[in-house]
């Protein structure tokens, strides 16, 4: 049987799950969070490295930690 080519928008998007209205607002509503999440983040990750050796000390960290931490998100094992 050959291949059936078309340029007819219904039979190209077929495969594609429908978007409710209803996910696209809940989406926008959740987007300033995730953003100021990400804010949050990228502040403390930049006081972390440019923290004083004596405050690192004090909480427990090794520079070289943070360092890693910040590079791969997770803790070095």
């Amino acid at each position: 049987m050959p291949a059936q080519i078309t340029n007819d928008s219904l039979v190209a998007t077929t495969n594609v799950a429908p978007v409710s209205g209803a996910s696209i607002w809940r989406w926008l509503a959740l987007l300033p969070r995730k953003w100021a999440k990400a804010a949050k983040v990228a502040r403390d990750t930049e006081m972390l490295r440019h923290a004083p050796r004596e405050l690192l000390d004090d909480i427990g960290i090794a520079r070289s930690d943070i360092a890693f931490i910040c590079e791969h998100g997770r803790a070095p094992r």
